[in-house]
């Protein structure tokens, strides 16, 4: 009990000297995706956190450009448009939501973070799951709502309580890199655009809740565990698959390193 009331005095004090620091975060994308909805989930888990900290996250979503001039990051779902965006923007951070695409990844453009894994990535998964199981009809995903280990079941719970759905590759996407911002700016209230790029791909210990530590390679792209999926939607194992040499590392590839 005494512990209790040290932590809430403490938590109280820490609230009261804390200097309030209010950040405006923009999302481009349809309004119906499934990204959006994991974007919203973790901008308000970050701002539960900070209530302690007198830290705000406040998140507005648009179809297209331009982005708005006072945003400190940019997240979008827009197959195909990242590279235009990450040109746009002025050198805030600007995460890639949904689109694998490989030559997006060579193109190291300084200021995309590529949360979803790259085609590569995917296709690295399922050859290290048919390398064991030759026969196997399986593709590879960021996420699956049926996940259970590294905190991963109280995830899908609060997602699907909250949305509906069960989380998808997506909707995880979403919700990871609201939480890398927000844990990041709870850290350094006092960061602007350019910190808060730099210290994300500074990061190592980035959690989305799949074990393995995340981070960001030189090329923008999450560094992070995969689900494997059989034919009829079910979860069959995760990769990097147990031997596999590199770790995470094995799957996909490092151009601008």
């Amino acid at each position: 009990m005494r512990a209790i009331r040290f932590a809430l005095a403490l938590a109280i004090v820490l609230a009261a000297t804390a200097p309030g620091a209010d950040f405006n975060l923009v999302y481009l994308g349809p309004e119906s995706s499934a990204a959006l909805q994991g974007l919203r989930l973790g901008i308000e888990e970050s701002n539960v956190q900070g209530e302690f900290l007198g830290v705000r996250l406040t998140l507005a979503a648009s179809s297209g450009a331009p982005i708005s001039g006072d945003a400190i990051a940019v997240f979008a779902d827009q197959r195909g448009q990242i590279a235009d965006l990450a040109g746009s923007a002025g050198g805030r951070a600007v995460f890639n939501l949904s689109d694998d695409s490989d030559s997006l990844r060579a193109a190291c453009l300084a200021n995309a973070l590529h949360v979803i894994p790259s085609a590569r990535m995917k296709a690295d998964a399922v050859s290290q799951w048919k390398a064991r199981e030759p026969n196997a009809s399986v593709t590879a995903a960021a996420w699956h709502g049926g996940a259970v280990k590294f905190a991963a079941r109280d995830l899908n719970k609060r997602y699907k309580e909250r949305f509906g759905p069960e989380m998808d590759s997506l909707a995880w996407a979403g919700w990871f890199a609201a939480r890398a911002v927000g844990d990041t700016l709870m850290r350094e209230p006092g960061s602007d655009a350019v910190a808060l790029l730099r210290l994300l791909k500074e990061a190592d210990g980035l959690d989305g809740q799949k074990g393995d530590p995340h981070s960001f390679r030189a090329s923008g792209q999450l560094r992070q565990p995969l689900v494997l999926i059989g034919p009829d939607g079910e979860l069959l194992g995760e990769a990097p698959v147990r031997g596999a040499p590199g770790g995470l590392d094995s799957l996909g590839a490092s151009p601008c390193e």
